[in-house]
């Protein structure tokens, strides 16, 4: 009979046991949410910060390859805005899924400046340097910002009167 009372005194043990553990796999499971919403969350900022680098990258290449063309952009002019007014056909950028959020400006810092040569050299004076700089950005609202500025030398032979 002792068997009787002792079980006796034990039933209501089960539940508090269970009732705890299901608390703490509660909160395990709560925590691990959080932690999953987190990770996202860092993984959906680092895209979209890869993709508004790659944006503005893409605006310095583009103002690049008109080097050489009609529509040279290296001619001795600054200019801002330079694919604003252009249609999608011409628009090197519009084939970009965020090609309508990339701003690209090229400026003259320098004009018919010495080029970075050496001093002994044959060529010095010879050559002149036009010094450009293509800035160019990538601003999504409420998302990434992106600006790279890259510099650019133009070598002109002879003596360019300006």
């Amino acid at each position: 009979m002792s068997g009787l009372t002792a079980n006796g005194r034990q039933q209501g043990m089960a539940l508090v046991v269970s009732l705890l553990f299901l608390l703490v796999l509660t909160m395990i499971g709560v925590v691990a949410a959080t932690n999953s919403r987190y990770a996202l969350q860092m993984s959906l900022n680092t895209q979209d910060g890869l993709q508004s680098f790659q944006a503005a990258e893409a605006g310095v290449y583009a103002a690049l390859a008109t080097s050489g063309t009609a529509t040279d952009l290296f001619m001795g002019f600054s200019t801002e805005d330079i694919f604003d007014g252009l249609s999608d056909e011409e628009n090197p950028l519009a084939s970009l899924e965020t090609g309508a959020d990339i701003t690209t400006d090229v400026f003259l810092t320098a004009s018919a400046t010495a080029c970075p040569r050496r001093v002994d050299g044959s060529s010095v004076g010879l050559f002149d340097c036009d010094y450009y700089r293509i800035e160019s950005e990538h601003d999504a609202p409420r998302r990434a910002r992106t600006r790279i500025n890259v510099g650019v030398v133009k070598t002109i032979i002879g003596k360019q009167a300006r």
